[in-house]
């Protein structure tokens, strides 16, 4: 499976123009899963419900049919975050697209500093689905931080986690390296670049884009700064085997029983 990992600087509120952006990006570099940053087509950091409800979208939206239009195009499927009109109700979420027709939805389930103000906590659980032999499971940027969500996405199956991230914290990147060996999975962490000033306050966010393997290896590293997208071709059965030696299987080893707080 070639995956792409499409590291993007969205301009804020100019939701149009960065969606038409983003799938050129992804037009000019062929692959079969495309993966986009969290809130890829708004930017991140509002000042006001209000201004969160005018940038929503639901997931009937002519904005996100655009994607779906172009993951049938592309003959792929891609994974992109966005602020999610529900009803009376906003989340911070992720949707992957498929060429088939499918989809599936992801609501963020750790919500971060100011998300707090104007997202709901995430009620979807941890989705994993299959596309063209390869499992994938879906996280949102700050998910990373709770280590149960990365091995519930392992435990349910995934060989690939499409982590969509908007990181202003410096440690995911590196800490990516454990949670792949620990769960014998490819992780893909696919940040934003640039700053935002809203108001009296800017967040910088770190770039760096990663794809890891399932023995720690960083098969892509995208730069600090600048856009890019960054291609790899991965064996998602790679994720499959979870053995260390011949007596040490990660997931048949566990002792659930052994991890209580009594």
């Amino acid at each position: 499976m070639k995956i792409a990992l499409v590291q993007f600087r969205p301009e804020f509120g100019e939701s149009d123009r960065n969606i038409e952006r983003l799938l050129r990006l992804c037009k000019e570099n062929p692959a079969d899963l495309y993966i986009l940053p969290e809130l890829a087509y708004t930017g991140y950091q509002f000042v006001s419900q209000e201004e969160v409800h005018a940038l929503a979208d639901s997931v009937h939206s002519r904005r996100i049919e655009s994607f779906r239009n172009a993951a049938k195009e592309l003959d792929a499927c891609l994974i992109f975050g966005f602020p999610e009109l529900a009803g009376a109700v906003i989340y911070n979420s992720a949707l992957a697209v498929l060429s088939d027709g499918r989809e599936y939805l992801y609501r963020k389930t750790h919500l971060f500093y100011k998300e707090t103000l104007y997202f709901s906590p995430g009620d979807t659980g941890f989705p994993v689905f299959e596309y063209r032999g390869a499992r994938i499971g879906m996280a949102i940027c700050f998910d990373w931080f709770f280590p149960e969500s990365f091995r519930t996405l392992a435990l349910k199956g995934a060989d690939i986690i499409a982590h969509c991230s908007n990181l202003v914290l410096p440690y995911c990147q590196t800490a990516d390296f454990a949670a792949a060996v620990q769960n014998r999975v490819f992780i893909a962490t696919v940040n934003r670049v640039g700053a935002e000033q809203r108001e009296d306050e800017q967040l910088a966010f770190t770039g760096e884009s990663v794809l890891v393997s399932p023995k720690g290896e960083y098969l892509l590293r995208g730069p600090i700064e600048d856009e890019a997208v960054l291609v790899a071709e991965i064996d998602p059965e790679a994720a499959r085997n979870k053995s260390i030696n011949p007596y040490n299987e990660v997931f048949k080893m566990r002792r659930p029983g052994m991890y209580t707080l009594q």
